[in-house]
């Protein structure tokens, strides 16, 4: 630690930064521009995407590409390329369309006719039941009905009808009597419902895409992508250029983000593939194609439903871990550069299918870094647990108590991945996002463990550009351009005290994957904000590692689980109705280790169909503790599952225990409108030195100790944030850490500077030629004027002081957003978030004193001056800019 110390004080730490740089075939000196501006902001990395570029992998490519790699080995950067000529990946830059058509997409997709009341044999043709349904309202569409002629059939079943199409599990294998086209057959008495299932290539998703579990239709996406970069820049693998990142790949078996694709619970294709086929066969038995109704119709019995669901959800999630995942990630490990990006994990569906991978973990096994994005208004300030809506409606509970956890589990747990999650951020959220709130989000996820960051996005397209803003730069229209690159050297300072070392949480909670496929489940983002709110950390784990605990580095041992150098106390379960025999088993075997099922226990095996093995293993859960939701942190707590504790509750204070040769602590106040100010009772000993990342600051500070505890006194107000390390070097140079709240209430003489402002107004290109200046008697928000003003505003006014003092404090009220403050012609410094309090008294004299202040705009209103963007992904209110409110001094 004394290491990253040095290289914090001296402001060099290593890179962990890698924005998008979108490219659409621009001219070289806009690109050069572009890279230097990146450069310019402390970041050493570019994840340059085609968006789309219009000769991906073409000459036009390589000659923009070449340009980026040019700059890179100049100026020391390192280039990621997003593996695709659009996103999400799996277009293969279009070879399937163009070279590959038998490699697109498989489905399997099914029909129904019911037979009711019949009393003799009756005839089915078979042959229109081999494609979709359709009614007039499908008579515009585009139908490939020569592809449709390929379609197979694989199975016809009978199943007896009981109510609402729920049928029974005893069904008919009609399949074997069907004669060319037609079926024909006697039933029993009763209602049937005969179901037709077929292979298909038509009915689903994007037919240019690749098939995400046939591992030749993936190495398409090899040919047509990493392949060509390879053959190009081969001497710089491993070297400039870094790797390759895949955007949002998914099953896509239909069109479209529903996040709604639940096995079971939506009529849809499924993916399919040969080598599904062979798995399904090998894993249900010889009666295999009678069961594949059960993918879409519930029964009254859910056994062999259940059974059905939950083994071809685990097939065809493995096969994406091998054939897509793995298998690019072996490629990536054999040409030396690596492979990261992320899926799509919006409102559960990281566990399901359509846009979704299936299963989070499986879906980035084959990555060297774990991912996730934080886009579009998914964490917002103020916001946790409350709905988004934008697009759709979001789960904010998954948002913020989930969603930053779930991608750093797999940081932490999996050797690959060497400690490291990557997160895109920022991206589509509008222009109204400025450096305030980013730097909120920033520490959102870093408190939750992201520690390598994708800043979506750099774009050079002449301002204004509506895909998907905020632009960082914006060819030199971003009033914040400079605040956001103090920013991004704020979080390199983070991550780079959050690399290398080892995260300590003392609960495990299970990932709920698997229980989604088969049953009633509770979402694991329930145990996750109780956990959160009481200040118990937890990583998600999932059913694979604790069945496969050895390629984890894992063990049971001294009552404790350990996985890959974490070590956890406790094995929370949210409520699942089913659960697996890999899970019961290891429950059965490590009976030392402590569980708890929350709220009540399983009530079945999802992939058990034998009743007495069932009966059996559900009969040893009934030594495992049960504790209702609202009283699963107390019951830790008394327990003595916990890390650290507050002497007062504080449900928006969270907190990051990380040992990199000392303990080390992240502490963010969460909290729209509260101050936390209390004690925090911490396993420490020793000196105690707290970090301020964005004025790259250290203080020491004060350790209480009682009773053979630890504590320390912090004070964090909404969108503060800080690191306190422990052991800390040199405390005899450090002052001393004070509250703000002590600085003030120690002033004895306050002056209040809120009137008589002379201010002037410059766009962000135009900077610094201020237009001419007018006088502001009493400050109020520029936007009462000048509603559609974006920029920087600058305040200027003169004030006497007769004497000055040892302490010296201006205070801004409100602020919109950044800003920054010269006094006497001197930088002071700058503040790209609440609270406004600069701390002066050096700056100060006796006599006449000259205060200036620049305030920079986000460009949220500029929009008013533009015409509407083609689409708008949701509707934000616009606050008032500048500065205004009361404006004090205090010494």
């Amino acid at each position: 630690m004394k290491k990253t110390i040095h290289e914090l004080k001296i402001d060099r730490t290593e890179n962990y930064i890698l924005p998008f740089l979108w490219m659409r075939g621009e001219e070289e000196q806009v690109i050069r521009e572009e890279m230097a501006k990146i450069y310019e902001c402390g970041i050493r990395a570019v994840c340059v995407e085609a968006r789309p570029h219009p000769d991906f992998a073409g000459p036009g490519w390589w000659h923009d590409l070449d340009i980026v790699m040019e700059e890179a080995k100049e100026r020391g950067m390192r280039v990621w390329v997003l593996d695709d000529a659009h996103f999400p990946t799996g277009y293969a830059n279009g070879l399937i369309e163009k070279k590959y058509p038998k490699r697109k997409k498989t489905y399997i997709h099914y029909n129904i006719v019911d037979v009711l009341g019949a009393q003799n044999e009756v005839t089915i043709n078979i042959a229109p039941m081999l494609k979709p349904r359709t009614s007039w309202l499908d008579l515009d569409k585009q139908i490939d009905k020569e592809e449709q002629k390929n379609n197979k059939l694989i199975s016809v079943v009978a199943a007896k009808l009981v109510r609402d199409g729920v049928v029974l599990e005893e069904v008919i294998d009609l399949t074997d009597r069907v004669a060319g086209s037609f079926l024909t057959c006697t039933l029993p008495e009763g209602g049937w419902r005969i179901f037709v299932v077929y292979e298909t290539k038509t009915d689903g998703g994007n037919p240019k895409y690749i098939n995400m579990i046939d591992e030749e239709s993936v190495s398409t996406q090899l040919e047509a992508v990493y392949l060509p970069h390879y053959e190009r820049y081969s001497e710089d693998f491993g070297e400039t250029f870094a790797g390759f990142f895949s955007d949002e790949p998914a099953f896509g078996n239909v069109k479209g983000f529903d996040f709604d694709e639940t096995i079971g619970q939506k009529d849809m294709p499924l993916p399919w593939s040969e080598e599904a086929k062979k798995w399904l066969e090998s894993a249900l038995g010889e009666k295999w194609k009678a069961q594949l109704p059960f993918l879409w119709t519930s029964t009254e019995e859910m056994n062999l439903c259940v059974h059905t669901r939950y083994t071809y959800m685990d097939i065809i999630t493995r096969l994406y871990e091998k054939n897509f995942s793995s298998q690019l990630g072996r490629w990536c490990e054999k040409h030396n550069v690596e492979y990261i990006g992320h899926v799509i994990e919006d409102n559960d569906q990281h566990s399901r299918l359509g846009s979704g991978a299936g299963h989070f973990f499986r879906a980035l096994a084959g990555q060297h870094m774990s991912g996730i994005d934080v886009i579009g208004g998914q964490v917002i300030f103020g916001g946790a647990g409350l709905e988004r809506v934008g697009i759709s409606k979001g789960d904010g509970e998954f948002y913020h108590y989930s969603l930053g956890k779930l991608g750093s589990s797999y940081g932490h747990l999996d050797p690959k991945k060497k400690g490291r999650t990557m997160c895109e951020l920022f991206g589509a959220y509008g222009w109204k996002l400025g450096v305030r709130d980013m730097k909120y989000i920033l520490d959102h996820l870093v408190v939750r463990g992201i520690n390598h960051l994708v800043p979506h996005a750099f774009s050079m397209r002449e301002y204004p550009d509506f895909d998907c803003p905020p632009h960082f730069y914006a060819r030199g229209h971003n009033p914040q351009f400079k605040h956001f690159a103090y920013l991004m050297q704020y979080a390199n300072r983070l991550c780079h005290i959050f690399n290398g070392g080892t995260h300590v949480a003392p609960v495990a909670v299970l990932y709920h994957g698997e229980s989604e496929w088969t049953g009633d489940y509770m979402k694991m983002q329930k145990p996750a904000r109780v956990l959160t709110e009481n200040q118990i950390d937890f990583d998600f784990v999932p059913i694979d590692m604790l069945s496969n605990l050895g390629s984890y580095n894992g063990k049971v041992e001294n009552d404790r689980l350990f996985i890959n150098g974490e070590e956890f106390k406790c094995l929370v379960f949210p409520y699942s109705q089913f659960i697996t025999k890999e899970l019961a088993e290891f429950i059965i075997e490590n009976k030392s280790l402590d569980f708890i099922f929350v709220n009540q226990r399983p009530e079945a095996i999802s992939n058990e169909v034998e009743a007495t093995v069932s009966k059996k293993l559900l009969e040893a859960m009934n030594e495992c503790k049960v504790v209702p939701l609202d009283d699963l942190a107390n019951e830790l707590k008394a327990n003595g599952m916990y890390d650290i504790q507050l002497k007062k509750p504080f449900k928006d204070l969270t907190y990051y225990h990380y040992v990199k040769e000392t303990n080390i602590y992240m502490f963010q106040n969460e909290s729209a409108f509260e101050t936390f100010s209390g004690e925090i009772e911490l396993p420490i000993s020793g000196s105690v030195v707290v970090y301020h990342g964005l004025e790259n600051k250290f203080e020491k500070i004060s350790v209480k100790t009682e009773n053979g505890k630890s504590s320390i006194y912090l004070e964090l107000r909404p969108y503060e944030s800080c690191i306190v390390i422990e052991n800390g070097e040199d405390l005899d140079n450090l002052e001393l850490y004070i509250p703000l709240s002590e600085k003030v209430a120690s002033s004895k003489y306050s002056k209040d500077l809120s009137t008589n402002w002379e201010y002037s107004l410059v766009k962000s290109n135009e900077y610094p030629n201020f237009d001419e200046g007018k006088i502001m008697e009493e400050l109020v928000p520029v936007s009462k004027e000048m509603p559609t003003f974006a920029g920087i505003i600058r305040y200027e006014k003169t004030f006497e002081l007769d004497k000055i003092s040892k302490q010296g404090l201006v205070t801004f009220e409100y602020i919109y957003e950044a800003v920054e403050l010269w006094i006497n012609g001197e930088y002071v410094g700058m503040k790209v978030c609440p609270p406004y309090v600069f701390e002066v008294e050096r700056y100060l004299r006796k006599g006449t004193n000259t205060i200036r202040v620049e305030v920079a705009t986000t460009l949220d209103r500029d929009r008013l001056n533009h015409p509407e963007p083609p689409f708008m992904i949701s509707h934000d209110p616009i606050e008032p800019t500048g500065m205004y409110g009361k404006i004090t001094l205090l010494m």
